[in-house]
């Protein structure tokens, strides 16, 4: 083979190992970033190939092209996925570890190979340096092609470990990118001692240290297994937190509805008390008419309709549950001097408890917010609508102004501090525990701000169908 010819063979070599470098980085990329795909990211990723191989047509080194994607890349995913650029970088972090990684492995390959056929040529024969070139056009052949399956390997396997990654902090590309800085760095270190010039003589590493031929790809080898592991136990870990926080939301609920339910109990235990005094207080009401203490007797009434008061609902909504939830919320805002206001009537469309869940988050967080305004100034409405085969809840109130909702968010961040660090980060499980139920039942929240008032609109799909007004 001759000059010419080894150096059109290389070059081909070159532009199918930068396609599938770009091909395998988009693999990666696209485990990272799950999110519904758009014609402008398809578009995108075409582009991103073409460019690659097009800059290796170009005289400049592999850092330049190298460089030149790094700043596309952040520039697309700050424009793209603003909130997520710590995960755009650990994606380039680990897609470079497993380059080098990849290539250190088949530089070993590429040795021994180049290893046995050169020793099968003859330095005397005429075709001396054709046989040269062909034989450096096969290890180049068999560096590109094991260069290439190694790395489609170990992205695919990333890929399926990063398949259910969400949120990455920066905290978590910090940990997860330590693996990725020691490969490349052991890679750099070990390519950079291959070949050294000492007193016009190459000190080539190979041939001092023949047993690295299989120590490098073995620490290769191990430096990926560990970057496969640290991310496997990553996610278990976020699994556990994720667990641990449903467990800790479904504590909550229970707790709150036990709550309700022991002020249903004493409610109707002050209602079964007043019906067994009733007699009592006839007797009494007689005694004094009979004594002709009308004055008293007025008193008396009095003192008694307002007891009546206390366990009269203001609301009747048409189920005792409800009725509790309601009416106790009514009574707590109007001591705050709060005014509340409801159009509800409940029934039974969907479970209880979970209706319960949602009336206990809303109304806390409207009654909440008001009690940091002046008093008199605050208010709270509350509306149950049905629209075809949906339930629709709305629940406003004024605050203060400073709860902003942030764009991209669902909900607005929570002003409380949480007990389970780094498990509740991005909100108060209030409006979470909300969301989940209206995600339940095929329906969702929708949060929105005008002026001074919050507005909370939570659709549900009815559970029982023949109950649809």
């Amino acid at each position: 083979m001759s000059q010419p010819a080894f150096e059109i063979v290389n070059s081909i070599l070159d532009i199918w190992k930068i396609a599938v470098q770009a091909i395998m980085f988009l693999v990666l990329w696209t485990a990272a970033f799950r999110e519904k795909k758009s014609k402008r990211d398809g578009v995108a990723a075409v582009l991103f190939i073409l460019a690659n191989i097009g800059i290796g047509f170009l005289p400049c080194t592999a850092w330049v092209r190298y460089g030149v994607s790094a700043l596309a890349i952040m520039g697309y995913g700050g424009i793209r996925y603003k909130k997520q650029i710590g995960k755009a970088v650990f994606v380039m972090l680990a897609f470079y570890n497993l380059h080098c990684l990849g290539y250190l492995m088949a530089s070993s390959i590429y040795e021994k190979v180049m290893s046995v056929m050169m020793k099968s040529i003859d330095f005397l024969q005429d075709s001396y340096l054709q046989e040269v070139n062909q034989c450096m056009a096969v290890g180049v052949f068999c560096l590109t092609f094991s260069y290439s399956v190694l790395l489609a390997t170990m992205t695919l396997i990333l890929y399926r470990l990063m398949k259910d990654v969400t949120i990455m902090a920066w905290q978590d590309v910090i940990l997860l990118s330590i693996l990725n800085f020691v490969g490349s760095m052991i890679t750099k270190i070990i390519v950079g001692l291959l070949t050294v010039k000492i007193d016009d003589e190459l000190f080539i590493l190979f041939d001092e240290k023949p047993n690295l031929l299989w120590k490098m790809p073995l620490v290769a080898v191990l430096i990926f297994a560990g970057e496969a592991a640290l991310i496997y136990f990553w996610q278990r870990y976020r699994i556990l937190l994720a667990e641990r926080q449903k467990h800790f939301i479904e504590e909550q609920q229970v707790k709150a509805m036990k709550k309700r339910l022991e002020e249903a109990e004493n409610f109707y235990g002050s209602i079964r008390k007043v019906r067994h005094e009733m007699k009592n207080h006839m007797a009494n009401i007689k005694g004094l008419a009979g004594a002709g203490e009308y004055g008293e007797i007025e008193d008396y009434v009095r003192r008694m309709d307002e007891t009546m008061q206390e366990l009269e609902y203001r609301y009747v909504t048409g189920n005792a549950v409800t009725d509790v939830i309601i009416n106790d919320k009514c009574r707590r805002a109007e001591k705050a001097g709060i005014r509340f206001d409801a159009d509800f009537r409940y029934g039974g469309e969907i479970p209880v408890f979970d209706m319960g869940i949602i009336l206990n988050n809303l109304l806390d967080n409207a009654i909440e917010a008001c009690e940091k305004l002046e008093t008199g100034k605050g208010f709270v409405r509350l509306s149950l609508k049905r629209k075809k085969q949906f339930l629709i809840l709305y629940v406003e109130n004024s605050f203060d102004g400073a709860v902003p909702i942030s764009k991209g968010s669902p909900l607005p961040p929570t002003t409380k501090q949480s007990i389970l660090p780094g498990i509740i980060t991005e909100h108060g499980i209030g409006l979470e525990n909300v969301r989940d139920i209206a995600e339940r039942y095929f329906g969702g929240v929708n949060i929105k701000v005008k002026g001074d008032v919050f507005h909370v609109t939570v659709m549900l799909q009815q559970e029982n169908q023949d109950k649809i007004v």
